[in-house]
């Protein structure tokens, strides 16, 4: 089964959260039809992925849900576009896209969404809070655990 595991986000502060899950996540896939990509701020070029003769899709990025630090969030496709507490840094996030998607008949039924609520939103340097850091690995082994 060719999956696609796409690590989102941007260089700032908790938004790197999927990016690192990625990066872990690169490290230790070692099937040839998993593919594992870190994406910056994908907004509508979300689609292109989504397009790809991919099986199964899972996005993993940071969410601003107002809930507890650290929480986790798993979302099938059709969670993900009524859900309204994604932290977008791009113009476009998530869900718009896949709303886009959906109203152009792309099938969405094979993506799946983990996120972390985060900590650090706004600013605009590279530290990752020690909360999120401890979401890193346990949210890897989620996905790695969803990826047989």
């Amino acid at each position: 089964m060719k999956t696609l595991v796409l690590g989102i986000g941007s260089p700032f502060a908790d938004d790197q959260f999927g990016w690192k899950v990625a990066e872990e996540l690169q490290n230790s896939v070692k099937d040839e039809n998993i593919q594992v990509k870190i994406v910056d701020r994908p907004g509508l070029n979300l689609l292109r992925f989504i397009e790809q003769d991919f099986q199964k899709v899972m996005l993993v990025d940071a969410v601003n849900a107002k809930a507890p630090i650290g929480q986790h969030f798993t979302l099938s496709a059709g969670d993900i576009i009524d859900f309204h507490g994604f932290f977008s840094s791009h113009s476009i996030g998530i869900a718009p896209s896949l709303a886009l998607a959906q109203a152009l008949n792309y099938p969405i039924n094979h993506i799946k969404f983990y996120g972390v609520q985060i900590k650090r939103i706004t600013q605009k340097d590279d530290i990752l809070s020690n909360e999120i850091k401890a979401q890193i690995s346990p949210i890897a082994c989620k996905i790695m655990k969803n990826l047989k």
